[in-house]
């Protein structure tokens, strides 16, 4: 492709320049594209573990050998010659992509996010798409996936079309190719010798026979992993796409295997996807996008939550993909530097959503880099930006007495530590735990899985400590003790009062043990105290505009409104917010949300501010503003702690936390930063402790059905697509052995049984039988009392009614009522809980021949439904860090019930349409016709224990008409 004197870009994609993407070989020596070696265990100048080419795996992916129609896709050449220009453009797979005067602006907003843009990408290119935050970057790849109204509702103009076919009615229509026979061959590809499409890697004959499956036409991975993640396991979460393409399932559990160690995600196939950090939540999105071979791959800032190591592998593993199937990468991201050398182009958007800067990378990049960098563009080999000058009396902490503020006059050498700690971390242990594991015996609960291992450090006043470390490493986890958002399993965090003027308030955290540890405090004590930044920023929303959201912790304090009001407007200008003062959070980016949330943490004057990565996804301005705010605090004596893959934000550092596996590594407090770019040098991807929490993780138990979802497997299944059986044994139950529909038809056999008890004889040995033969069935163990009190607070309530109503108030007839009840409620309800919603899913598609669409929403929805315990605990920690919880008031509490009822409904229908949106951007809205039928990741067979189990609840259910035919109303 060429570009004319402005910069633009026309005519056809750049010719191959023989060497291909990946640089080029001498003497079995490799280098990167931009000259970095590869050979061995470096990639874009960071160690991958295990990247080599000439034929070896590289991370999973065979790079050398792979072809298409007789050409090589590897792009290693045995040559000596040097790499000149842009990336080479192989024979094209990829979509063909045309933008007319898109416009999009969303209903309540004054101003579009989009505005006029026009674009075209030929197929194969490689595109970065760059901007400020708040630019319309993820809109337009919204946009460009046809999922822009999906969840959202206001005004869109213009056109995008993929391959000529308009992208506005769908995901699944707009490749102009039938998926039912692959992809055309009038692109250069022979389907019988086509390459493999999942993520570039060889299935052992280098050939993917497309046939029924295809490629799909676009795979997007969204700004929050966490709307990308549809199922209850990583494997399942991964093959959904291969599930909506129609690929046969034993092609799936390789295919999926390959693909995540291609993004070197560091937990097997039957990991809860709903335990794992951010960055593992990335790597687990990318590899359900790469999986599916999409002609048109959409990536919104895919290592933003990723230390250096595990990005550089994602990025390989992007790259390897590009090069095996031709696809059309387009890619949105605010550092440049390590995607500038494959790209084959570069497109700025600016502030009010329109293109800036259009062109080939490079020359893009020279023509225009003085006004990149005015617009925030993280320029390659800038000086990096200085924290903005921001008036440390914004920042001053205000609980109770000030805070001493440090002096930072001090030689760079030297730690400041005014007065001691005011906050440490004694020998502090977090484990999850959890119900038995599928196939244990010895006992009802697993062994505790450890987050957190004996860590122990101190947090000082006028301090920024830095917690860092590989993804999945701990470091949300320990931040968030640290703010009083949880309590560990073993240790310590103690509030110490260090560095705080007035012995009042030192005397008073030492008094008690409560006053001591912040994860017992209230609400109003803690808030006053601490303020909290999660990673995911949207949870620390909790009012309808930006200002109020602000404010809402000063006010609730009882701090003075004039001052809190100046302050409010002080910092919302301070970090580039005014003009969305008015603005529902909810509708603003995530760079915008990030800096909306850290407003909202500084402004009641904490003393002790904890930052959950707060510059992920942020341009060089917003970063400056973020950054001078956090020293601003640092200035006014608040304790500042940033759990950070951020080099530049570890530089701000006066001392490190390093965590791997749990672990502080390396010693905890080191007086000063780490020098840039060696902060987590050295450490692995794969140092992940054996189980990661969320952020406000929490000891947790598990439902019967979540255990089956969790390691206990053993290697070697025949016909399972990942290579794995579970085994029970006979001794947890018969139940644990059986699919959901023989547990529902067993609930229905109670229920039609317990319509023959009219009398208190059938009600007393339909029951006692049921007692006996429940051990049989279930694992007593696990059975939890609270699952079971519906069912006995509803008999008793029945029981009660009877008797009250009876014409005699008889009070055998309440309890023969009551008991009637006990007879199918309770047994339906414990053999409930063992139905897994995905393997309810695949019976009820599978053997039942339900249609599969709804089938697979209704399964999302059960699967989210069984998380609402888990989200109501989320709002319950943000409004209490907040300053908003109810107190003793029962008036209080019962009005935060309502607000918490009301908040977590809005919270689930938003994650519904962000799921919905990841759903339909993995080809869950393509309709199944005769020629195109949806598969199944896991098989759903009727067996031997269904059939036992029909047969033992059968006769149990039969008791009280058998006792009634042979005594009548004797009893």
């Amino acid at each position: 492709m060429e570009a004319d004197s402005t910069g633009a870009v026309t005519g056809a994609p750049i010719a191959s320049s023989g060497h291909g993407s990946f640089g080029h070989c001498s003497s079995g020596h490799c280098s990167s594209g931009h000259g970095v070696p590869v050979d061995g265990l470096t990639a874009d100048g960071v160690p991958v573990g295990g990247l080599t080419a000439d034929g070896v795996p590289v991370g999973g992916l065979s790079v050398d050998g792979l072809s298409a129609g007789g050409q090589s896709l590897g792009g290693l050449s045995g040559g000596d010659g040097e790499r000149t220009g842009a990336p080479d453009a192989l024979p094209s797979a990829g979509a063909d992509l045309e933008v007319l005067g898109l416009t999009w602006r969303p209903f309540g907003r004054t101003e579009p996010i989009l505005r006029g843009l026009d674009l075209h990408v030929g197929a194969g290119e490689r595109v970065l798409v760059t901007g400020p935050s708040g630019s319309g970057k993820s809109t337009l790849l919204r946009a460009l996936a046809g999922v822009l109204g999906t969840t959202e509702s206001g005004g869109l103009s213009g056109s995008v079309t993929v391959d000529g076919v308009d992208r506005g009615d769908g995901v699944d229509r707009c490749d102009g190719v039938d998926r039912g026979e692959g992809l055309d061959r009038g692109e250069g590809l022979d389907r019988g010798e086509g390459v493999d499409q999942v993520a570039g890697l060889d299935q052992g004959d280098g050939v993917d026979q497309l046939g029924e499956a295809g490629m799909t036409s676009v795979g997007l991975l969204l700004q929050d992993p966490g709307d990308a993640l549809v199922a209850a396991t990583v494997g399942r979460d991964t093959a959904f796409g291969l599930e909506n393409q129609g690929v046969e399932r034993a092609q799936m559990g390789a295919r999926v295997v390959r693909t995540l160690d291609a993004v070197s995600f560091p937990y097997g196939t039957d990991h809860s996807s709903s335990r794992l950090s951010g960055g593992e939540a990335q790597r687990l999105a990318l590899a359900g996008v790469l999986v599916m071979g999409p002609r048109l791959v959409l990536l919104d800032e895919p290592t933003s939550m990723l230390d250096p190591v595990a990005a550089a592998a994602v990025r390989e593993a992007v790259w390897a993909t590009a090069a095996a199937s031709g696809a059309t990468v387009i890619v949105v991201e605010h550092q440049l530097a390590e995607w500038l050398p494959r790209v084959t182009r570069l497109v700025v958007l600016g502030e009010g959503g329109e293109i800036v800067a259009d062109g080939e990378a490079s020359a893009t990049l020279v023509a225009h880099r003085d006004a990149l960098a005015r617009a925030g563009v993280w320029v390659p080999d800038s000086a990096p930006p200085a924290p903005q000058k921001v008036s440390a009396e914004l920042c001053q902490a205000r609980p109770r007495g000030p805070v001493k503020p440090a002096n930072h006059a001090k030689p760079a050498n030297q730690a400041n530590q005014p007065g001691g700690p005011l906050v440490s971390a004694r020998n502090v242990g977090v484990a999850l735990q959890r119900a038995a594991s599928f196939g244990q015996q010895s006992s009802a609960r697993a062994a505790a899985v450890p987050v957190l291992v004996d860590v122990t450090a101190d947090i000082f006043a006028g301090e920024i400590t830095a917690v860092v470390g590989p993804s999945g490493a701990g470091k949300s986890t320990f931040t968030a003790l640290l703010a009083g958002l949880s309590n560990p399993t073993s240790g310590d965090v103690v509030w110490e009062g260090g560095g705080l003027e007035g012995a009042a308030e030192t005397s008073a955290a030492r008094t008690s043990a409560a006053e001591q540890h912040p994860g017992r405090w209230a609400s109003r004590r803690l808030a006053e105290r601490v303020g909290w930044v999660p990673q995911n920023a949207e949870l620390a929303i909790v009012a309808r505009t930006v200002r109020d959201d602000v404010l809402s912790t000063s006010i609730r304090l009882g701090y003075d409104a004039h001052e809190a009001h100046s302050r409010v407007d002080a910092l919302l200008a301070a970090l580039g917010l005014t003009a969305l003062a008015a603005e529902d959070p909810h509708h603003l980016s995530g760079g915008e949300l990030r800096r909306v949330a850290l407003a909202g943490a500084v402004a009641h004057g904490p003393a002790l501010l904890v930052l959950d990565e707060p510059t992920v996804g942020l341009d060089r301005h917003t970063w400056s503003a973020v950054a001078g705010v956090i020293v601003a605090a640092r200035d006014a004596g608040v304790a500042v702690v940033v759990a950070t893959h951020d080099p530049l934000l570890m530089q701000l550092a006066d001392r490190t936390i390093r965590l791997e596996g749990g672990r502080v590594v390396g010693g905890a407090g080191s007086e000063h930063a780490e020098p840039r770019g060696t902060a987590v040098a050295g450490a692995s991807a794969e140092a992940a402790p054996a189980e990661t929490a969320p952020a406000d993780a929490t000891p947790v138990e598990m439902t019967p059905a979540e255990t089956m979802q969790q390691p206990g497997v053993r290697p070697g299944g025949a016909g399972h697509p990942f290579g794995f059986v579970r085994q029970a044994s006979a001794r947890l139950g018969l139940a644990r052995r059986c699919g959901p529909l023989s547990l529902l038809a067993g609930g229905m056999l109670m229920l039609v049984g317990s319509l023959f008890i009219t009398s208190i004889g059938q009600a007393i040995i339909g029951v006692a039988v049921l007692l006996v033969v429940a051990p049989v069935v279930i694992d007593l163990r696990s059975i939890r009392l609270r699952r079971l009190a519906p069912g006995l607070l509803a008999a008793a309530s029945v029981a009660f009614s009877t008797w009250l109503l009876s014409p005699d108030q008889s009070l055998l007839a309440g309890v023969t009522a009551g008991l009637r009840i006990a007879f199918f409620v309770l047994p339906g309800v414990l053999l409930a809980g063992y139905i897994e919603p995905s393997s309810l899913g695949d019976h009820l598609g599978q053997l039942l021949h339900l249609p599969a669409r709804p089938v697979v929403a209704a399964t999302a929805a059960l699967q989210q439904f069984s998380m609402l315990s888990e989200q109501w605990q989320q709002l319950q920690r943000v409004r209490r860090v907040r300053g908003l919880s109810a107190g003793r008031s029962p008036f209080r509490r019962a009005s935060q019930f309502g607000s918490l009822t009301f908040a977590l409904l809005v919270q689930s229908v938003r994650k519904a349409g962000r799921m919905a949106v990841a759903m339909d951007a993995r080809g869950f809205s393509r309709l199944e016709t005769p020629s195109h039928t949806r598969t199944w990741a896991e098989p759903a067979h009727w067996t031997r224990a269904d059939t036992v189990l029909l047969v033992v609840v059968g006769l149990v259910a039969s008791v009280p008409l058998v006792f009634g035919s042979v005594f009548g109303s004797v009893f």
